[in-house]
């Protein structure tokens, strides 16, 4: 009760002071006295900028400098609208401040509750990145902010930056494969009012240095270089950079262009190639081995050498000197090894001999065992100026001498048995094939007394590669026939005959392949192709190689006359010629005298194919032939008036058995071939028999005659009950 009668009573007391206070001021809306009007205000918050200007209805421009409360200067009526917008927002910091509660009507008190809020305004870090080729590229921003980037291309950080902050952009981890530094330029500052685009991150691959260590170096003028380039002198032992650093990812290639000099030395380069990472490149090893005493150089040590041989025994090489005085032997079943770059000096007519035992598998041996024909030599040469010494010499079957990269010089003082030979050997018996006792791969024989190499019923072995023979006052090498097949590549320089020449057995009684390799020269009265002892085998085939040359010189005035096969026999040997001449390198029948014949007893007599199934010449040259032989006539050539009988066989080719009936020619037995500068009175004389009782065929159509005989170029063949057919004699020319 008494709450209520106090309600009252301030009610009443509230009336009555405004009723005062509208009388006292000339009125308002009730009275006609004065509007009634109230202010319009509020609260800023997050202010940081500045030029914030607030309006009312568009008008009554308030600046604001802080976040607080404000207020219009201009009250609004009662029942009138209010409008807080912001005219200007704040700058530096750029902000954006919104209003809320900020629009409405005054009603009968002062507006006070419009809010506005200013946010501080963020913005992009970016820019483009240039020359990017690595992995791995890390950019921040402000320390944080991890950006990875792959190519070169713009790039944004994902966190935007409010105005008025710092930005900071740096690299947090260079690129690698290849390694790159990159820097940033225009990559700090302040956010104004818009995103940050013009950072610049510009890359460059790193370069770095090649090097290593040199080590052995002794001599001078070592140059090395790095990917074929950039030259680098060595002077001395150790550390070693070259000028040109060579960029990450690329690759280098260290090796030696000029090996040192003065002494002589070979240098190698290891771990000397790779591609370069990421620092500089030190591992690059050098290494130079003891200087090289050139090859035949004596090294100071000298041993002698007087007894033989009967154990294994090696000589050093490395310029070691081997004094020979006198003659020894290596006696079976030694093996005496020379090594490479030994000196063996031997004393005047000193022998080394090789001495097999006489029986099977009783192998006696010396090996020079060079390896390099600069390099690797062994030497035998005289101990004393103008004192040949004497010879290689292998005594029978069970001996054997394999030469490696070996020079001989200064021999040949032995016998004119074996024409004062630096190297002879001897097998078994001329009536056996030679036994293959010597090898030699790449030797050279020079300025000796006789012949480079005299073979008595031996052979080069077929593993021979290469001999050089120079200065020989007498014939290159001298051997038996069975042996010509055997001769390896040759070389021959200012020889008195750069030939082989036949010596001993003549005959060839076993198949055999002869090869271009220097002229064969026999001086003998016959030479025969037909299987002998011990096998007799019923045919024997000789094949000439293009470029073969046989040369013919008699004896005693006796043409030379090489025969194929054999007659009389009911069943003869036979023996083949096989000429694989071509036009650019003929195959050469010719005189052995070193000047054109001038006496028809100077010319060499033929080839007769006597009983020679399977024989065929191509490409082939007889010269200086056609002497007489003193054979026949048998067959139906021409009358010679001059002996009052048909003409002799006289012809540089023969071809046939005569009555045996063994062997007529294809008519395409000779192709190609050429007669020249021959005597005689045919260049192919028909000497076999034509059972049918017909001439022919003929040899000459395919070759060519400058010198065609005396009566014509082939005579006719013999055929049975004489050269009469039908009553009329048919003796002639074919």
């Amino acid at each position: 009760m008494q709450s209520n009668l106090v309600q009252v009573v301030t009610r009443a007391i509230l009336v009555i002071g405004a009723l005062l206070i509208g009388a006292c001021s000339g009125g308002g809306s009730n009275g006609g006295g004065a509007p009634d009007t109230h202010t319009v205000g509020g609260s800023v918050s997050g202010l940081q900028g500045t030029g914030l200007v607030l309006q009312d209805n568009l008008g009554n421009d308030l600046p604001i400098a802080s976040s607080g409360t404000f207020v219009f200067t201009t009250a609004i009526a009662a029942g009138s609208a209010y409008s807080v917008t912001v005219k200007t927002q704040p700058t530096n910091a750029w902000q954006t401040c919104t209003v809320s509660g900020g629009s409405g009507t005054v009603a009968a008190a002062n507006i006070t509750g419009v809010i506005v809020t200013c946010v501080t305004n963020t913005y992009s870090v970016g820019g483009a990145i240039n020359g990017l080729a690595g992995v791995g590229l890390v950019l921040q921003d402000n320390a944080t902010d991890d950006l990875g980037a792959s190519a070169s291309n713009a790039f944004t950080f994902p966190t935007k930056i409010a105005s008025g902050k710092a930005y900071a952009v740096t690299v947090k981890s260079q690129p690698t494969s290849p390694s790159q530094t990159c820097t940033p330029t225009t990559a700090s500052g302040t956010i104004t009012n818009a995103a940050v685009t013009n950072v610049a991150v510009t890359c460059i691959t790193n370069t770095y240095s090649v090097g290593g260590t040199v080590t052995g170096l002794v001599g001078t003028g070592m140059i090395l270089e790095d990917n074929s380039a950039d030259d680098l002198t060595i002077s001395g032992n150790g550390s070693f950079t070259f000028a040109t650093a060579i960029a990450s990812g690329s690759t280098y290639n260290v090796t030696v262009l000029t090996q040192p000099g003065g002494p002589t030395q070979a240098c190698t380069a290891s771990s000397a190639s790779g591609n370069v990472t990421n620092g500089a490149v030190t591992t690059v090893t050098v290494n130079c081995a003891p200087p090289v005493t050139a090859c035949g150089t004596p090294n100071g040590t000298v041993v002698q050498h007087a007894s033989n041989v009967v154990a294994d025994e090696t000589w050093a090489g490395a310029g070691t000197v081997h004094i020979v005085a006198s003659t020894i032997s290596v006696i079976a079943p030694a093996t005496l090894t020379i090594q490479k770059c030994a000196i063996v000096r031997l004393g005047a007519g000193a022998q080394i001999v090789v001495q097999g035992g006489t029986s099977a598998g009783s192998i006696a041996t010396l090996l020079a065992d060079g390896d390099d024909p600069t390099t690797g030599i062994v030497y035998f040469v005289n101990n004393y100026a103008n004192q040949r010494w004497g010879s290689l010499k292998g005594a029978n079957a069970n001996s054997y001498i394999q030469l490696n990269n070996a020079q001989l010089a200064g021999g040949g003082a032995t016998t004119a048995g074996t024409r004062n030979a630096t190297i002879e050997m001897h097998g078994t018996s001329n009536s056996t094939l030679p036994d293959p006792v010597l090898e030699v791969n790449t030797v050279i024989i020079s300025d000796m007394q006789g012949a480079g190499v005299y073979l008595d019923n031996a052979a080069f072995t077929a593993d021979s590669q290469f001999l050089a023979i120079s200065n020989s006052p007498d014939y290159a090498m001298a051997m038996s026939a069975m042996a010509l097949g055997s001769i390896p590549s040759y070389i021959g320089t200012a020889n008195a005959h750069d030939e082989a020449l036949v010596v001993g057995n003549a005959n060839i009684f076993a198949d055999m392949t002869v090869h271009k390799r220097l002229p064969i020269h026999f001086h003998t009265t016959g030479v025969r192709v037909a299987g002998g002892p011990p096998s007799f085998v019923p045919t024997v085939t000789l094949t000439l190689d293009a470029g073969v040359v046989f040369r013919f010189e008699n004896i005693s005035g006796t043409p030379t006359m090489m025969t194929f096969g054999t007659n009389g026999q009911s069943q003869d040997q036979n023996g083949v010629l096989i000429a694989n001449g071509n036009p650019f390198d003929p195959v050469i029948f010719t005189t052995g005298l070193d000047t054109r014949p001038t006496l028809d007893t100077d010319y060499w007599a033929g080839i007769w194919l006597l009983t020679s199934n399977g024989s065929q010449l191509q490409n082939v040259v007889f010269e200086y032939g056609g002497g007489d032989a003193s054979i026949g006539p048998v067959n139906c050539g021409p009358f010679d008036p001059s002996i009052n009988q048909q003409a002799r066989h006289t012809a540089p080719l023969l071809v046939g058995d005569g009555t045996d009936q063994q062997y007529i020619p294809p008519a395409t037995l000779i192709t190609g071939s050429t007669f020249r500068n021959n005597i005689g009175n045919f260049a192919i004389d028909s000497v076999w028999e034509n059972s049918t009782r017909t001439f022919g065929p003929s040899l000459h159509n395919d070759n060519t005659f400058t010198s065609p005989g005396k009566f014509c170029p082939q005579s006719k063949n013999l055929i049975p009950l004489g050269c009469t057919i039908a009553g009329v004699d048919q003796s002639g020319c074919q």
